[in-house]
């Protein structure tokens, strides 16, 4: 009886807290409003950014709709909808106008003095009387510039109104007219068509035909505005502040954050430095390192590979870095040279807005653009290097890293929103080549589709010798990176889907059971260390990094060339300081092939 008495009151009390989590309510037009096919849709309301931009703590309910003034949003019964869900603890944001100007509607029209204030104070008064928090929005502004390229104002007295509302009943305001007109300002005429929608025919499948819409909204401008709202609904310190994530409150758009900065004074090193809180890339610290970025990049928009871009450097360091920049010392996308300079600028742009990031990550992208050969793959080094430089380089993630770069970019995803749409199309032409080289030189053998090498032949597209210790072969640790990205793609084609099962089953059949891979430790060792491969009837799964074709036998090589089948018969340098053996594909196996397969089933 006691334990039901329990549960009862257990029940009862996750109950009072459900009842007690929050909601916020948006009504407005367009603007705001939620968009059908979101994820294929270009047209984005700033509503429907939010939930991405607050925590879990709070409900959102967008009733935004398309065309509504204050007129017909209350006439269709909308605000009683919204009105009977009201709760003591809520919000409700409230921003019309766009549409209470059309004089020529009289289902929609309102005189901003007489029924648009009698309309935002109904809002209001009936908001609280539930208990619920309103806050009042004047309208975004539109994208009006004149041919002086100044940005005419296009919402007569309305905005007006609304802050007349706001002072006369002390309800919070956020101005949206003053900070999106800021916000159109800082773009220009020109790059401020990307917070709105500007494609020209067959640039989207959505909008096949092309539009011109200065107006409403595109994702990136979307999440920019509903950015600046949050932001300064925490700079007034209103309740809600406690529901944004911290990183929307402190990132940078309009010059400086809206709400006071952090400063971080740990050092961190370069291989962490693209996993770091979002507040953190704003910081002092951050900038060093970016400043350290812009100095280490080539005049070509490229990088060098191995170097330590967090190192503290002398006036004269800095300087000889300046001369640097100006030879042709070997750019790469190797061991994730570029690409991870590209991501890591974008990160402090978007915390910062200082236009010399966003210069050097345009600079860097078009070094990747032009460095992707025709048939779609990427050589090593750009400008060409002689030798093996100039193969297809999958080796050690180098072109799946800037494949993934480019998707990001391609697909809009943050940070990189503020890429304009003609980078973003050529990133998205970039993605799909680079798809067809890698479905191109996935290795057949016996008619049979298998893995990929390190590196492949620019020109007859089979896997390619490398140094004296890379040779043609079958790799599986470059293969297991390729497929992961090829299961990160949304809706694969079929000849993508087959390419991974392919891949998946040479996996199956070349791993190596019954042995594991040791490092030991002694003093009579050479440097006091060895690897070594020993028997453990619960080892494995193991594959090779470098596999023979045709028979799937584990290769070892030493800087002779000379082809060994066990670890042991090749100089200790090479045991210790090369990776050729190891459990490379043991996560895609257990874990993610299943899933991707269970998700894919439907479409086998």
């Amino acid at each position: 009886m006691k334990n039901l008495i329990l549960f009862f009151m257990i029940l009862c009390s996750l109950k009072v807290g459900a009842q007690e989590k929050p909601t916020l309510f948006l009504i407005g037009d367009s603007t705001m409003s939620d968009k059908k096919d979101p994820d294929k849709n270009p047209e984005h309301g700033w509503g429907q950014m939010l939930p991405e931009l607050m925590t879990s703590d709070i409900n959102i309910e967008n009733h935004a709709v398309n065309g509504r003034s204050t007129r017909s949003f209350i006439a269709e019964g909308r605000w009683e909808k919204v009105k009977e869900q009201l709760k003591p603890g809520d919000f409700v944001f409230i921003q019309f106008g766009h549409n209470d100007q059309k004089v020529n509607d009289p289902a929609r029209y309102t005189n901003p003095f007489t029924q648009y204030r009698s309309n935002l104070e109904k809002f209001v008064r009936e908001t609280r009387e539930k208990g619920a928090t309103p806050v009042l929005f004047s309208s975004i502004v539109r994208r009006n510039f004149n041919e002086n390229e100044v940005l005419i104002d296009t919402h007569g007295q309305y905005p007006l109104v609304v802050r007349m509302v706001a002072n006369d009943m002390n309800v919070p305001f956020i101005d949206m007219q003053l900070l999106t007109e800021r916000l159109e300002i800082m773009y220009g005429p020109q790059d401020s068509k990307q917070l709105h929608l500007h494609l020209e025919p067959g640039e989207d499948p959505y909008e096949p035909r092309g539009v011109t819409d200065d107006t409403h909204l595109s994702k990136t401008g979307a999440t920019i505005v509903a950015t600046l709202a949050l932001q300064e609904t925490a700079r007034q310190d209103l309740e809600l502040k406690k529901y944004i994530k911290k990183a929307v409150i402190f990132q940078k758009i309009l010059g400086e954050p809206s709400v006071g900065a952090v400063e971080y004074s740990e050092k961190i090193p370069w291989r962490k430095a693209l996993r770091q809180d979002e507040q953190w890339y704003g910081s002092k610290e951050a900038q060093r390192i970016a400043d350290n970025v812009l100095l280490y990049q080539h005049n070509n928009g490229g990088w060098y590979k191995n170097i330590d871009m967090s190192n503290e450097l002398t006036p004269q360091e800095k300087e000889k870095l300046r001369k640097l920049s100006v030879e042709d010392a070997g750019t790469t996308i190797d061991n994730g040279a570029t690409h991870t300079q590209l991501r890591y600028l974008a990160k402090v742009f978007k915390a910062t807005g200082k236009e010399e990031y966003k210069k050097a990550f345009f600079k860097g992208i078009d070094f990747l653009l032009e460095a992707q050969y025709p048939n779609g793959g990427w050589p090593q080094f750009y400008p060409i290097k002689k030798g093996y430089y100039e193969h297809i380089t999958y080796n050690d993630g180098a072109m799946v890293g800037v494949l993934r770069l480019l998707r990001d970019v391609a697909k809009n995803e943050e940070p990189y929103t503020f890429v304009d749409s003609e980078r973003k199309r050529k990133a998205r032409r970039a993605v799909n080549k680079g798809l067809e080289i890698i479905l191109a030189t996935q290795v057949k053998v016996d008619g049979k589709l298998t893995v990929w090498g390190a590196q492949h032949d620019k020109k007859t597209l089979e896997p390619a010798k490398a140094r004296a210790y890379e040779l043609a072969s079958l790799s599986g640790k470059e293969s297991a990176e390729i497929v992961r990205y090829l299961m990160e793609i949304e809706n694969p084609s079929e000849e993508v889907k087959r390419s991974i099962r392919s891949a998946m089953q040479w996996f199956e059949d070349a791993k190596v059971m019954g042995k594991r891979v040791e490092w030991i430790k002694g003093p009579e060792l050479p440097e006091g260390r060895d690897r070594i491969v020993v028997e453990d009837p619960e080892g494995g799964p193991l594959w090779g990094r470098f596999t023979e074709i045709g028979t799937n036998k584990i290769m070892f090589i030493g800087r002779d060339g000379v082809v060994k089948y066990n670890l042991d018969e090749i100089e200790h340098e090479r045991r210790t300081n090369y990776s050729y053996i190891d459990n490379y594909a043991e996560d895609l196996i257990k874990e993610d092939y299943p899933k991707w397969q269970q998700k894919h089933t439907s479409q086998k």
